[in-house]
């Protein structure tokens, strides 16, 4: 399995609370959630957190006998928040969280995890209808309705932070528990609320794991679908995804032809390719990144 990436900040100046990580056989996304207003009762912030819970989830997905991953994001969420120490209120509904894509190749399988509104793909002849996205569409499905309304409000009005502020405020109170959707904060059990499965690796071409601000590409833009991004990813890389993306967002600064919370995210993508030598050759040629594994 070859592995190129791409992340980048969705703000100059700003930290990326994206994190990705990858091992030969094996990778890991991470999207922290952006603090609000609240106070998160912790003093370590959301960058610590996915870089901790991040270097913990690939230990634990690659270490010997190959858990289930669920049980493997469980044991990086418990060690977590045990580093957080004695001075951390972890009950907090803002402490430090994210969203979580896993995948492995394990015993010809390619097992994948999702939490929350990251998303992997996959690609290949075992899916002659064209790629398959696998995403926890529950945090979507929160509060929708106010945010249609608060999105329909004209921008930088009073009317629409007000708004904004009622959907900020559901989202929360829907917020791991049930009948809303789940996040990875400080409680394991969450890990048995994610989406996981496999599909034989003979039966793939390619994956692809992101976080939804390169999820943009195709979900909140409309420059593709899923068939045309892994196309892209497959010729120019994740990159070049991410840029079309960026020049997209760039282009309705005001928001107005893409209503969106952001202007732009963190942005996150992993690209991984089965029995192949393409990314190699673009690699030779100079276009794209240096892939790992």
């Amino acid at each position: 399995m070859r592995i190129e990436l791409a992340s980048e900040a969705g703000t100059a100046g700003r930290p990326n609370e994206d994190f990705v990580l990858v091992a030969p056989e094996a990778f890991v996304v991470l999207d922290g959630v952006t603090p609000g207003p609240r106070d998160p009762g912790c003093r370590h912030g959301v960058v610590w957190y996915v870089r901790q819970l991040g270097a913990r989830l690939l230990d634990e997905v690659t270490a010997p006998p190959g858990r289930p991953l669920a049980d493997c994001l469980a044991a990086a969420i418990d060690g977590t928040a045990k580093a957080h120490g004695g001075g951390c209120d972890l009950t907090a509904p803002a402490t430090p969280q994210a969203t979580v894509a896993v995948g492995r190749v394990a015993g010809g399988r390619f097992e994948y995890l999702v939490l929350a509104d990251c998303t992997v793909v996959l690609d290949g002849p075992d899916f002659p209808l064209g790629p398959v996205a696998i995403t926890d569409d529950r945090v979507e499905r929160a509060a929708q309705d106010l945010r249609r309304a608060a999105s329909a409000l004209p921008e930088g009005s009073a009317e629409r932070a007000a708004a904004r502020e009622r959907y900020a405020a559901a989202v929360e109170g829907l917020r791991n528990r049930p009948g809303g959707f789940w996040t990875a904060a400080a409680d394991p059990a969450v890990a048995a609320e994610a989406v996981t499965g496999s599909a034989a690796v003979a039966g793939l071409r390619a994956v692809a794991a992101m976080s939804d601000g390169a999820g943009r590409y195709v979900d909140l833009l409309g420059l593709g679908d899923w068939s045309d991004a892994m196309r892209l990813l497959a010729a120019d890389g994740p990159a070049e995804l991410l840029g079309r993306v960026r020049a997209a967002e760039a282009a309705d600064p005001e928001r107005r032809r893409w209503r969106r919370g952001k202007v732009s995210d963190d942005a996150t993508v992993v690209w991984a390719e089965f029995g192949s030598s393409r990314a190699g050759a673009r690699r030779a040629e100079g276009s794209g990144p240096d892939a790992i594994g």
